[in-house]
Order: structure tokens, then sequence, then C-alpha cells
């Protein structure tokens, strides 16, 4: 399993993954799940979640068609973000057509979900969600944010704290509070974990980290997170059986 998400804010987005396959108990495994592109008037960053064969191969792709001259479509030729996240989108179902011709990975889940974030310059930054059948939505208004993989753990901090008008720091600082909240929820979800901050219109992935759970910024980050969670907690109200032992 996996935990990706991304947030949209009014000053920029922000995006932050996990890097963990395979989590038994004798073997961790670990690859990126993130792909970033910044050149030019483009810059942006796809983050994926489920079969690692068909995400390699997305991404494997991508980056051959760029190096080519003989393709008509990459991201260099993307009009705007969703024409990016449409050819995400055939690239994902012809990959997984290609597995579906083995027989004996029939049984298997081949399919893979993408968010695609970024921004060509003089348009808009937005994210994409991209579904393993091709197709994609955009972010709804509602929610200013996208997850991918195992979302339930890190999920109810970003309903409580993700606004449009947050801070670009603050979000980054709530994505990984969220990969936090999923990574000592669930083994399979996690480290190093993958983190960029994009600030809108600057064209450029301003910000960049692997974090590892031992990283300084990371493990001060973790271990306020909880004491503060602990002080909360001993601050709530007391029932009225309590007060009277």
């Amino acid at each position: 399993m996996t935990y990706c998400v991304a947030i949209k804010i009014e000053d920029g987005l922000v995006f932050a993954s996990d890097s963990r396959t395979n989590a038994g108990l004798d073997n961790v495994s670990t690859y990126s799940k993130m792909f970033t592109f910044n050149v030019g008037d483009r810059a942006f960053v796809i983050l994926t979640s489920g079969n690692l064969a068909t995400s390699q191969a997305v991404y494997h792709r991508i980056e051959k068609d760029l190096s080519s001259t003989e393709v008509s479509r990459s991201l260099n030729t993307c009009e705007d973000l969703d024409d990016v996240a449409a050819y995400v989108g055939e690239l994902n179902v012809e990959y997984q057509s290609v597995a579906n011709e083995n027989p004996s990975q029939n049984s298997v889940v081949l399919g893979s979900h993408f968010i695609v974030g970024g921004q060509i310059k003089g348009q808009e930054p937005n994210l994409m969600l991209v579904y393993p059948e091709g197709n994609h939505i955009h972010m709804s208004d509602e929610q200013p944010y996208m997850q991918i993989g195992e979302t339930k753990y890190g999920k109810p901090i970003l309903d409580r704290m993700i606004h449009p008008d947050t801070s670009v720091g603050d979000a980054a600082r709530v994505a990984l509070l969220s990969l936090d909240s999923t990574m000592r929820s669930d083994l399979t979800v996690g480290p190093p974990i993958d983190l960029i901050v994009f600030k809108k219109d600057q064209i450029n992935l301003d910000f960049q980290e692997q974090l590892k759970l031992d990283s300084p910024f990371f493990k001060e980050l973790s271990d306020i997170w909880a004491k503060q969670i602990d002080k909360g907690v001993k601050k709530l109200p007391k029932f009225h059986w309590e007060n009277n032992s």
C-alpha cells in the first residue's frame, strides 16, 4: 500500500508521498511514488498509488516521450493540466492492457491512481485525480486536497486544518503530519517521505526534500505534535463522575 496527498491553497500547492512498496517482517522495499517535471513555462508533479508495475511503466513512458523527437505528445506539448491528466490517463490504460495480456496476472489488480498537479505559465495551478479507467476529475472547491492509497488515517487532520487560505508552510506541515498519522497506524506506509512545495506563479518547484523518521525536522515535528495531542486530551472537560471521585 502507499499514501499520497496533494493540497491546493491560495498561495500554491503541496505534495507529499511515502516510498514503501513492501513491508514484510524481514523485507522492506521502497520506491518513490513521485514524478517531477520543471522546464520552461511549466512545472508538474505526479503522484501514484496502485500497481507498481503499471506506475513504473507510465513514468518510464513519460520520460521516454520527453526525450523523443518523434512523438507528438509529451509533458512539453500539453496545452493545460486537463491535457496532462488525459495524457497520463491514456498511458495508464495502455499499460494496464499490456499487463492484462499476461494470463498469470489475471487475478492481480493492475490499475493505478495518479494525482497530477502543477501550473503552466499564464494558467491557474490545479490538481487532477486520474482513475485506473483513464478518466480524470478536478479537485472540488469544498475539499482543497486529494488523497490516494491508504487515505483514512491521514484524512482527519486535513479536514480540520486545510482551507483555501491556509499558508503554504502550514499546509506543508499538515501534509507531513497526515503522513505521520498514517505511518503510525499502517505498516505498509513508510519512509522516506517525498515533499514538494510549489508557490503559485513562480513556475518552479521551490522546495523539495526527502525525509526519514530520524530526519531532525520530521522527528521534531512528530514529537511536538504527539506532545500537543497529549496536552489537549488532558485539558478536555471532565465527566461528572470524575469530579466526584
